[in-house]
């Protein structure tokens, strides 16, 4: 277990102040790659309503995720964070040659891989709970 620790000791420990810091980058971060990909790629006109609930679900999955390593779940936090950049990456590669739905397609992948990673990081926690239950018999 102490090899697992100092491959991740760049993330902070369970119930450290800097998990929020981690959440509001994570929050400024994804809106402006939200807002990019949407006003820039997508070419749609800048609207105020739309820019703010692109950066509520940033804040929402930035403070969800860094609530989840908060309470300990450290590899849960780093799935759900890959899944989060791939995510905004393949939104971003299914907005190009917009024809009409590519809008709502590229939202649904962000999505979709957003909960790919939540749900590999809920298996990783898992697996690394029981292999640690499995040690202590």
């Amino acid at each position: 277990m102490k090899g697992g620790r100092k491959r991740m000791r760049w993330i902070p420990a369970a119930r450290s102040g800097q998990w929020w810091m981690f959440a509001g980058v994570s929050s400024l971060l994804v809106s402006l790659l939200l807002w990019l990909i949407r006003f820039v790629a997508l070419g749609q006109p800048f609207t105020g309503a739309h820019a703010f609930r692109f950066m509520m679900l940033a804040v929402i999955l930035s403070f969800l995720f860094s609530f989840t390593g908060w309470l300990g779940a450290r590899r849960l936090w780093l799935f759900s964070n890959i899944g989060l950049f791939i995510g905004l990456i393949l939104m971003a590669l299914y907005s190009r040659d917009v024809t009409g739905w590519e809008d709502l397609i590229s939202f649904l992948v962000f999505l979709q891989a957003v909960a790919a990673g939540f749900v590999a990081g809920l298996i990783v926690e898992g697996v690394t709970l029981l292999m640690r239950l499995a040690k202590k018999e």
